[in-house]
């Protein structure tokens, strides 16, 4: 018999299309392992604005999910940001509602989610997996992005009746706060996409180390033009390829112009794969000797928690990234790559010359069978007891 319903609603878009997608659904399984009827509400770009949102039901992994519309213009925009009017029509299909989980939830909206819970006994949670930067943004998106990151970090999610955070920042900073437990990104191991049954066959005369980058690099995240520089300082080396997962040649020419010509001088030897599906960027970690990726430390990437290092631990592939989040914590040993010790185009070229002169670590034979350290089931020791200190 079933404890109740949590709802767990959010910006994701399920089942796979973003990293929010992979975090709540692991999250969600804790929850029904632990009892409860979890069900989604995420957002669908395909929708029109006015879509009802009994007309959008689906199963995704056996959980009902409903959507509502990701938000285009400003008028619709300003609804988002502080409208709750789905809990309306969710009350009707679920009579048994005993929390509500609220993905890094717009500030007006998370506060109209607490005022309702406190008002029908419902216990209100917060998963909170970044701390959202307004840098390059212009003056209006800083403001109300400035604006709506003040309210819900500093005061509404302290007000919450639980917290689940990605990190030890964020962990830390809410350590006055009641009923906060760490969580980082998690996977189901059981899942088909983690078979390694697909890994191509790499021929015996093919010595060339495969690096594999995987994400959206964007422009206050991931170094990738560090990496890039690296890579054409060493430009006499030939024996490496490097994929480059998530992003297409002419977009990312088009994000970083002056990198063309040192794109085209190495070739073939740093290949852009574009947009695939998430199966997709499995299979080409898990046909790489590293997974690379560079951070700086900021409070945007202390506050998170990279996802391509869970994927990559979880497949076995060694990686090649910075000191940032909680890395250097599951970092266990020399087996899982090779931590930097900053982003700078030197420490990169250094530790990638002499793994490509060396053949260091080329792991193919280890990559058979998937580290379980982020399997979900691993963490529901820990959301039990936020829930048991939440009832008390």
């Amino acid at each position: 018999m079933s404890k109740g319903t949590i709802l767990y609603v959010g910006g994701f878009e399920l089942p796979d299309k973003n990293a929010a997608a992979h975090r709540v659904l692991s999250n969600g399984k804790i929850f029904r392992e632990l009892g409860y009827k979890v069900v989604f509400i995420d957002v669908d770009k395909t929708l029109p604005y006015n879509s009802d949102i009994l007309t959008t039901i689906k199963d995704v992994q056996g959980f009902e999910c409903w959507s509502i519309p990701y938000p285009q213009k400003t008028i619709e925009w300003t609804s988002y940001l502080s409208s709750i009017d789905y809990l309306n029509s969710m009350k009707k299909q679920y009579k048994d509602i005993k929390g509500i989980i609220a993905y890094n939830y717009p500030a007006l909206a998370l506060n109209n989610l607490r005022k309702y819970g406190k008002k029908n006994n419902v216990k209100v949670f917060a998963d909170c997996t970044e701390w959202y930067s307004t840098n390059g943004s212009n003056l209006v998106f800083k403001v109300i992005k400035g604006l709506d990151s003040f309210l819900r970090m500093r005061i509404i999610q302290k007000r919450l009746d639980g917290l689940i955070v990605i990190s030890k920042f964020l962990e830390s900073y809410y350590g006055n706060t009641k009923n906060v437990v760490r969580i980082p990104p998690l996977v189901d191991i059981n899942e088909k996409k983690w078979s390694k049954s697909k890994q191509i066959i790499i021929n015996e005369f093919d010595n060339r180390l495969r690096f594999v980058y995987s994400g959206n690099p964007g422009k206050n995240k991931d170094k990738i033009v560090n990496i890039i520089e690296a890579l054409y300082d060493l430009k006499d080396l030939s024996n490496y390829e490097m994929n480059i997962v998530g992003i297409s040649k002419n977009q990312f020419i088009k994000d970083f112009p002056n990198y063309q010509k040192k794109i085209d001088s190495l070739d073939n030897r740093v290949n852009f794969v574009g947009r695939v599906s998430h199966e997709e960027s499995l299979e080409e970690l898990q046909n790489a000797d590293y997974s690379i990726f560079i951070r700086e430390k900021s409070k945007l990437t202390m506050a998170g928690f990279p996802t391509k290092f869970v994927e990559s631990i979880t497949c076995s592939i060694p990686i090649i990234t910075t000191d940032s989040s909680d890395i250097k914590e599951y970092f266990l040993d020399e087996t899982y790559g090779i931590l930097l010790k900053d982003s700078t185009v030197d420490s990169i070229r250094e530790v990638l010359q002499n793994v490509i002169l060396n053949n260091v670590n080329r792991r193919k034979e280890k990559c058979g069978i998937n580290n379980k350290m982020f399997h979900y089931s691993e963490y529901q020791e820990l959301i039990s007891k936020l829930l048991l200190n939440v009832a008390q």
